[in-house]
């Protein structure tokens, strides 16, 4: 299934109490691809995500879709295209699973009419990609981080947008859940064609997931391609200060970044 949707960032900056934190930003997201947006702590990459999805306004420029500034577009109108996962999305008091999820249908919906066959649909089928029907009667109180992980995205999944942002999906989660998560958000892209941008800290899960790197450093992007392309020991050098040796991930075949250290290098 294609995406048709254009996204694209012009002359972008943004940033928090009068700190402008993003600088001059020129890109244009992949149709139907996995981009992910790498750098060190505090460069701006959750920033740049916020703001490309409208939770931040910029400071200047404009963020456009199908050619049209998203501050121009009414929320809930947005919200069919375009979903969004925060970092630490915040859980409502003794939720159930399957109501927690079905909040992601609030965008399909008018203010007099109930649920359809569509929005149950929509429901069942973002449970069992994310394999978590048989928690939907539960508390998500009760659920492990990886499974609360996996019912948030169920939820932004519920919302059937054809645009996809994450923000570090995979934190704090043991390695085991990092890769399920990732692979299932691939399985995702490859169904339905979803766009979808997030912000990873792994830079060798960056790299292996990814179809499209954009890297900051300091508010401003500095390389931006394929994993193959834009991954190398200068990048890694300049945007997390590490020297480092890059190889081929004989599994992936994409880049694999190995740090140097004080101690292992003899």
């Amino acid at each position: 299934m294609e995406n048709k949707h254009t996204l694209l960032a012009e002359h972008l900056a943004s940033g928090y109490d009068q700190k402008t934190i993003l600088h001059d930003i020129h890109l244009e997201i992949p149709q139907n691809k996995i981009s992910v947006i790498i750098g060190a702590n505090g460069c701006g990459k959750s920033t740049l995500l916020k703001t490309l999805a409208k939770l931040i306004k910029p400071t200047n420029g404009e963020v456009l879709l199908d050619g049209k500034s998203i501050s121009k577009i009414p929320p809930k109108k947005l919200a069919q295209i375009l979903g969004v996962l925060p970092q630490s999305p915040i859980v409502p008091d003794g939720i159930k699973v399957s109501d927690l999820i079905g909040r992601g249908r609030f965008p399909h919906q008018s203010l007099f009419s109930g649920w359809s066959k569509k929005d149950y649909a929509a429901v069942a089928e973002a449970m069992e990609t994310m394999n978590v029907t048989e928690f939907a009667d539960l508390d998500i109180d009760e659920l492990s981080g990886g499974q609360r992980q996996r019912v948030w995205i169920a939820m932004a999944l519920a919302q059937q947008t054809d645009i996809l942002f994450l923000d570090e999906p995979t934190t704090f989660l043991d390695i085991t859940y990092q890769v399920e998560i990732l692979d299932l958000l691939t399985d995702l892209n490859r169904k339905h064609g979803t766009t979808i941008v997030m912000v990873l800290h792994d830079i060798n899960l960056s790299a292996r997931y990814a179809d499209y790197i954009y890297a900051i450093k300091e508010g401003h992007l500095v390389a931006e391609g394929a994993p193959n392309e834009v991954i190398d020991t200068d990048l890694i050098k300049d945007i997390f200060q590490m020297d480092s040796i890059v190889m081929q991930d004989p599994i992936s075949k994409t880049p694999l970044v190995v740090p140097i250290g004080r101690h292992h290098n003899g």
